[in-house]
């Protein structure tokens, strides 16, 4: 029976760090203190000073059984160093973010870009030895976390050759099969991947199927390849272009083509092909200018693959590179910087900490409800740095963690945060202008102080460092974040986990940027009069009777591979409701189109779960319990991820074609089809995701 869960219960998700007797206090003060001795500010950055040590509790859902054993003391060994035994202690604001430039690939040229997986070695951190990951790149020598950013053009279509290049017949971190039926295990070895572009409008045949995996040994995913044929511009060649019209472009049968084949049909040009361990596929790119990324989406295997670095940005651009005519006031691209915010466990020697003991082994041996880590990473960087100008600087924020939710705020540091920048910081906070969120710019700019960044979503921001440095009061503005986790009712940030990055503002002549105008691009209003389908859908958490852990999250209590029930009819509007009847925020994410929020709303979920009220029905009492909030000023634009908080219903309006309003560039009904789930991953891939499959009017 599922049993969601209404509350945290302390005593089932965390556990509290003891110390040895044998390791006394004094012992642990004159460590800390010869450990802090390696704590050194490079320029521009303050001297650091001791600080006290002291121990916290750390969250079972971020850490195994096995891994809360060994971590026997989490001290601090001096201002902005954070020594999480067994990981080295780190010092904060050391690595500059401009010393790790991402690499850019032009998406928009026409030829044929060539991406595989790597294992590579990357270092995180000045202190700490290179990392193994699993990276994106070119070649092995130039693969990275994040991977390489695809800079594609409106309209123009980006081909990218995937290919599965890594050796390891096992994967670094521990794998639970017991999670997800048809997740694959293969029988070679090996690490299954296939590449998913987070946000993309394209055929279900280059989305990125959960199933559609391959390995570098030439083991094939039951989608891997498929024999429909997406004919590009059918559907837009129709007459129709109605948002509620459906495509006439011709049928073609789903197909699920099994394993050893390595290629199909080259006659289409929006054919996935495949040789060995590559794939191709095509984005045709007809959405709006935007922020979108890339990310593996194995079956069952996501959360690991992720936290190993198979992710990357997509940026695409108007056609004339003019940005719609907003070059006058949108900083130059210098100064556009993307952010991919994610957090990471780290042993002393480098490698990554994931657990590999499960919360609740009897059931899963080895999955946790959230990976959380203690050390924040900005593009591939721990607690970086970057000097600014005073100017108007454009960031993409990309919420790359695999659960953590991040609440972040640009703060000045006072005289009283030298050197430490302990938060609460004393100095004023730095609003900035929010331009755009996950499919493209806003209608019109919204001015904030704060900005909530699930995983998955997507911001752009503007933030003005000439104005936070006017009169000299602000030389440092840093990037905090006062998010639980799990969100919202989970372990409060500390001293680490409290801060993202900092920005130097250098003593420069200012920059005076011209002002953002009242009207951005024109967004559509929602038509409620033209609703086709409205569906009600429940988050659950199942938890053990036995054990009261969690053992698996689900959307309406069904599985990945129970047969669709997401079978929206092509060209048509619908009105979705998710009910999160669980004590955790869930980061609801659609494939393949762009929605809209509406509204929230509390209402009464033990009265809904024992049926003694109605969202709906007129003979029961109502389970609302609060009137409906409208959308937060951060969610007035497209989105295609937007977090359901515990305890309300989230509504929003989605639409079944392209987000210009017009029928889609390929026909959405063939090949595999696409998915909708959770993007805490892993709730997805412990079954917190269902198949979504088009259907022709």
């Amino acid at each position: 029976m599922l049993v969601p869960r209404s509350i945290h219960r302390p005593s089932q998700w965390r556990a509290l760090t003891r110390l040895p007797a044998s390791f006394s206090s004094w012992s642990i003060a004159i460590v800390a203190l010869l450990l802090s001795a390696t704590c050194a500010w490079t320029a521009d950055i303050h001297s650091l000073s001791p600080r006290s040590l002291s121990a916290r509790s750390l969250s079972a859902h971020s850490r195994s059984a096995r891994a809360l054993a060994t971590v026997e003391v989490e001290s601090t060994a001096g201002p902005g160093c954070v020594n999480a035994f067994p990981a080295k202690p780190l010092c904060k604001f050391v690595d500059s973010l401009a010393s790790r430039p991402i690499p850019v690939l032009d998406g928009g040229s026409g030829k044929t870009l060539s991406i595989g997986v790597y294992q590579t070695y990357q270092r995180f951190h000045r202190d700490l030895p290179a990392t193994k990951i699993y990276a994106y790149g070119t070649s092995q020598k130039t693969a990275s976390y994040p991977g390489p950013t695809i800079v594609a053009k409106k309209g123009v279509t980006t081909r990218v050759t995937w290919c599965n290049r890594l050796q390891d017949r096992q994967h670094m971190f521990t794998q639970d099969y017991t999670l997800m039926a048809q997740m694959p295990k293969p029988k070679k070895g090996g690490i299954p991947t296939v590449p998913h572009r987070h946000g993309g409008e394209t055929a279900s045949a280059y989305d990125g199927h959960p199933l559609a995996w391959v390995t570098q040994f030439g083991e094939h995913g039951p989608t891997f390849s498929s024999s429909s044929s997406h004919s590009h511009n059918s559907s837009r060649s129709s007459s129709s272009s109605s948002s509620s019209s459906s495509s006439s472009s011709s049928s073609s049968s789903s197909s699920s083509s099994s394993s050893s084949s390595s290629s199909s049909s080259s006659s289409s040009s929006s054919t996935a092909t495949s040789s060995s361990s590559c794939t191709a596929y095509v984005y045709p790119n007809f959405q709006p200018a935007s922020l979108t990324w890339y990310h593996d989406h194995t079956l069952g295997w996501t959360r690991l693959n992720i936290v190993a670095g198979m992710a990357g940005l997509y940026i695409t651009t108007d056609s004339n590179g003019d940005e719609r005519g907003m070059k006058g006031w949108l900083p130059p691209w210098k100064r556009t910087v993307p952010l991919a915010i994610a957090d990471r466990l780290f042993f002393k020697n480098g490698s990554i900490n994931y657990p590999n003991v499960g919360v609740d082994p009897k059931v899963h041996p080895n999955w946790i409800p959230e990976y959380v880590g203690d050390t924040i990473v900005v593009n591939g960087v721990v607690w970086p740095y970057l000097r600014v100008r005073p100017a108007v600087y454009r960031f993409l924020l990309l919420g790359a963690s695999n659960a953590r939710f991040f609440n972040l705020r640009f703060q000045c540091a006072s005289r009283e945060d030298y050197p430490n920048f302990v938060t609460p910081l004393h100095g004023r906070m730095v609003n900035f202008a929010l331009i755009g969120s996950d499919g493209g710019y806003l209608q019109r700019p919204v001015f904030l102080s704060s900005l909530l960044l699930a995983p998955g979503e997507r911001y752009d921001i503007l933030v003005d460092f000439a104005a936070a440095r006017q009169g000299g009061a602000c030389r440092d503005v840093i990037v905090t974040n006062d998010a639980a986790a799990p969100f919202p009712g989970g372990e409060a940030v500390d001293k680490n986990t409290g801060v993202v990055m900092r920005f130097v503002i250098l003593n420069r002549t200012p920059f005076t940027a011209p002002a953002i105008p009242k009207r951005i691009v024109p967004v559509p209003s929602i038509d409620f009069s033209k609703i086709h389908r409205v569906r009600w859908k429940k988050l659950v958490e199942e938890v053990d009777p036995k054990s009261g852990m969690p053992v698996r999250a689900t959307l309406d209590g069904l599985r990945y591979m129970d047969p669709p029930t997401e079978i929206p009819i092509q060209g048509s509007n619908e009105l979705w409701h998710i009910i999160n009847l669980s004590a955790d925020a869930h980061p609801i994410h659609l494939h393949l189109v762009q929605f809209r929020v509406v509204s929230r709303r509390a209402f009464d979920v033990e009265s809904y779960q024992d049926n003694e009220c109605s969202f709906t029905s007129r003979s029961k009492p109502s389970c609302y319990t609060a009137p409906e909030v409208k959308a937060f000023k951060n969610e007035i634009g497209w989105k295609d991820t937007v977090p359901a908080f515990p305890g309300e219903v989230l509504t929003f309006w989605v639409g079944w074609y392209g987000q210009d309003g017009k029928p889609f560039e390929f026909d959405p009904t063939s090949g595999p089809g696409y998915a909708w789930h959770c993007h805490i991953l892993d709730h997805e891939d412990n079954d917190m995701m269902r198949p979504l499959q088009l259907r022709k009017k």
